[in-house]
């Protein structure tokens, strides 16, 4: 059985729960130190900064490096499973969703231009219900919202409202800090490439057609060349036989987008989950990387999720992680419980396949 010490439930430390992953953890971690000391870190401090001398911060430190560490937390989940400590009382769990979860959302950005102040959300857990926050707390007049940069225009005169609503917004007569922190998305050095498929050559018709065209205009320039005489209604049938002519259907029904074949998108975030609903608790389908550009194919009605491809895989992906290449109402529209489409291209042609 392990000492007292070694039991230290480090979960209780950072105030999340067993369960948390690494982005909460994360999120935990930076709001800690912005409590103790009210500095923001930045993501280097994140990974690799120095041991705190605050024995406090010290502890907290101790706790996200052991829980980071995939073989450590396993360990230490098992000595807690056997002293039946990994079970969180309610007055436990409600003391920890008040340390980590922070009051409302935090703002990656905020800069007073032309008499107006921009801001841009750049953490929350529940980005709808912020987004409601905004719009129930500063009326039309004194707001506007850019849909593709995910971004609001907002009158001077509520500060106030903004305040209350941004844990870290600051008024314009309080000094900012030089960087607003918020969460890492830590994702793979490398993402493949989405595979090509190819696809048959169809233009075979086309040869056949223009053969038998010229097999005619030969015959009848050049008669002499005949062997027997071809009569007016074998002629007439073999036209009929080629007007009448119909491309064979392929195995799969295919339907060219035309005006919606979707707008490139470029990650806002050094990675981004593509889940398999349009909602934070969503299953993820792959890790994006914001080494390259994706294609969105569809959105949500009010503009906060959007369908991406990968070429492999198809998804949700939140719309303030991305920026479009155009404008959102040109995509078609789905909703939570469609089946979303896949999309590839070939040859510069971007298809749908249903």
């Amino acid at each position: 059985m392990a000492d007292n010490r070694s039991l230290e439930n480090y979960y209780q430390i950072l105030g999340v729960q067993p369960n948390a992953s690494q982005e909460v953890l994360d999120a935990a971690y930076r709001r800690q130190v912005r409590l103790h000391t009210g500095e923001y870190l930045n993501d280097a401090s994140l990974i690799a900064g120095p041991e705190p001398p605050d024995p406090i911060l010290a502890k907290v430190d101790e706790a996200y490096r052991l829980l980071s560490n995939p073989l450590k937390r396993w360990t230490h989940d098992e000595e807690l499973r056997e002293a039946q400590l990994v079970h969180l009382s309610e007055a436990d769990l409600e003391l920890a969703r008040k340390r980590i979860e922070p009051p409302d959302a935090w703002l990656s950005y905020q800069r007073l231009e032309n008499g107006s102040i921009y801001i841009r959300v750049g953490w929350a857990q529940d980005f709808t219900a912020i987004r409601d926050a905004v719009n129930a707390a500063i009326p039309e007049s004194g707001r506007a919202y850019n849909a593709r940069l995910n971004e609001w225009r907002v009158d001077p005169r509520y500060e106030s409202e903004l305040e209350a609503i941004f844990s870290n917004f600051r008024r314009a007569d309080v000094q900012r800090p030089p960087r607003l922190a918020g969460p890492t998305y830590q994702g793979p050095s490398h993402i493949p490439a989405p595979k090509h498929v190819p696809q048959a050559w169809r233009g075979w018709p086309f040869v056949v057609i223009g053969g038998l065209i010229f097999g005619i205009i030969g015959a009848v320039l050049f008669p002499a060349n005949r062997g027997e005489p071809v009569s007016a209604g074998a002629t007439a049938t073999a036209l009929a036989l080629i007007s009448s002519y119909e491309p064979l259907e392929s195995n799969f029904d295919t339907v060219t987008t035309g005006t919606h074949s979707g707008l490139m998108g470029t990650l806002l975030h050094p990675s981004v989950n593509l889940r398999e609903r349009p909602e934070a608790a969503g299953p993820v389908l792959q890790l994006l990387g914001n080494d390259q550009t994706y294609r969105v194919i569809g959105r949500l009605e009010d503009n906060s999720w959007y369908v991406a491809t990968t070429g492999d895989s198809t998804g949700w992906i939140a719309a303030w992680t991305i920026e479009l290449d155009g404008e959102p109402e040109s995509l078609p529209v789905f909703s939570a419980g469609d089946i979303l489409p896949e999309a590839k291209e070939e040859g510069g042609t971007d298809e749908v396949t249903e």
